[in-house]
This record gives structure tokens, C-alpha cells and sequence, in this order.
């Protein structure tokens, strides 16, 4: 059975540790549980559980143990989830549209300078843009809401910007890096990619790649420590 998460206390029993994991916590300490437009759900199984954090039909499941997967895809066509990021072996489990993307983990050493640690949203936004097909007010709403929550950071070094997405239970991730196309080549996010690995020297540090970038990142320090899912409804 799958119902919506009324009280935290229903998600006491998500997973402490993985990256779906910590994305739905990121989305409950940003969001809590009164918005309409960001759900919690939990699935409830003889054998296992389900967690589903999501924000604008976009979610997360965390599974821990075995789940019923043809009611978890009844409910997302039933619901509306338009995309999905899961494991790779929940993934594998739904008939539906996926993608599959790389996750890895840094085990190398960052080196420190000095990067700018609160640049205005808006400036990032002009960075992120020429890199990323992205609106200005839903990113703005969804970045500045959980800046202000303490859930997400960003980081600025001469024309390279990137989020520390979230940083909990000892486990961080990286996203949304870019480079101003005047600044790229020149190894800026090389050196800001290194500089917060550095800064966050007591968390293990995650980034998640399609196969194109596999190379860079290993360059970096980075290795592949499995793969996880993006599920599409059409």
C-alpha cells in the first residue's frame, strides 16, 4: 500500500545512507511536509518499503528492501510523477522510458584556493544558462528556498559556478556545474571542482555523469561506484 506522508515520523524509516536517500531528506528539510506542491510517500510491503520524495512531479524513491513495482508504476502513472530518479536496479524494474547516469564518487585530494562562497542566485543563473536548458523563476524559487534552509550551497570561481546540492549523513553532491563559454578551457572548474572537494575533505563527495563526462571526472579524482536511473511517463 502507498500513501502520502502526513508527519515526518512516517519517513523515519527511509534509508540513513545512498543518494535517493538523501535527495528526498534534502527536499523535506527544505519543504517540510505543507506544501501541496511537494509531496512525500511511503510504499509499505510484506518484504520491504518505498520512500518517494518529489517536487512539481518530479520525485526520488529510496527503496529498502523488496518492493511491489507494478503498484509503484500504477501509482506514478495514477499520480502524475513525470520523472523518476531511482537506483539502476529499481530502474531496471519499471516499464517505462529510462535513462541510465553515472555516479561517482571523489577518493582523490582537492586542493584548496580561494573560491567565493555565497554569489548571488542571480549571477550563477547567468553562468548556468549557457550550459543548461533552465528557467529563470521555477530554478530561482526552488535554489533560493533551500539556500534559505541551509540545504544547498553555491560556490563561484572566476567564471566556473556549482551547487553543493546537499551535504547529509556525511554524504554530498555536487551539481549544476558550468562555465561562462569566454572562461571554459582554461581549467576554472577543474580548480573550483578540487577546491570544495577539498572543503568538504569530512564528507564523501558524489557527482552524477552521463558517459561524456566519465573521463573529466575521472581526471579529477572521481571514480564510478555504480549508476543510477531517470524514469520518463510519457
Amino acid at each position: 500500500m502507498i500513501r502520502r506522508a502526513l508527519t515526518e515520523g512516517e519517513l523515519n524509516g527511509l534509508p540513513k545512507y545512498g543518494l535517493e536517500a538523501q535527495k528526498i531528506r534534502a527536499l523535506l528539510v527544505s519543504y517540510g511536509l505543507k506544501y501541496d506542491f511537494c509531496r512525500f510517500y511511503v510504499g509499505e510491503w510484506s518484504e520491504g518499503s518505498a520512500f518517494l520524495g518529489g517536487l512539481n512531479g518530479s520525485f526520488v524513491l529510496s527503496e529498502n528492501g523488496r518492493c511491489d513495482f507494478g503498484e509503484l508504476t500504477e501509482f506514478i502513472e495514477f499520480v502524475g510523477i513525470s520523472e523518476l530518479f531511482c537506483s539502476e536496479s529499481a530502474g531496471e524494474q519499471f516499464a517505462l522510458p529510462r535513462k541510465k547516469v553515472n555516479v561517482m564518487r571523489f577518493e582523490g585530494v582537492g586542493e584548496q584556493c580561494s573560491v567565493e562562497t555565497e554569489p548571488p542566485l542571480g549571477e550563477v543563473y547567468e553562468v548556468l544558462k549557457t550550459a543548461f536548458d533552465i528557467e529563470f523563476e521555477p530554478w530561482y524559487l526552488d535554489m533560493s528556498h533551500r539556500v534559505r534552509h541551509g540545504v544547498t550551497a553555491f560556490r563561484r570561481l572566476d567564471g566556473s559556478v556549482l551547487a553543493v546540492q546537499h551535504n547529509i549523513n556525511g554524504e554530498a553532491l555536487l551539481s549544476q556545474i558550468a562555465t561562462l563559454p569566454e572562461k571554459r578551457g582554461l581549467g576554472n572548474a577543474r580548480r573550483l571542482i578540487s577546491a570544495v572537494c577539498a572543503e568538504l575533505s569530512d564528507s564523501r563527495v558524489y557527482v552524477v555523469c552521463e558517459d561524456a563526462l566519465l573521463g573529466f571526472y575521472r581526471s579529477l579524482g572521481f571514480h564510478r561506484t555504480g549508476a543510477a536511473c531517470l524514469i520518463f511517463r510519457e
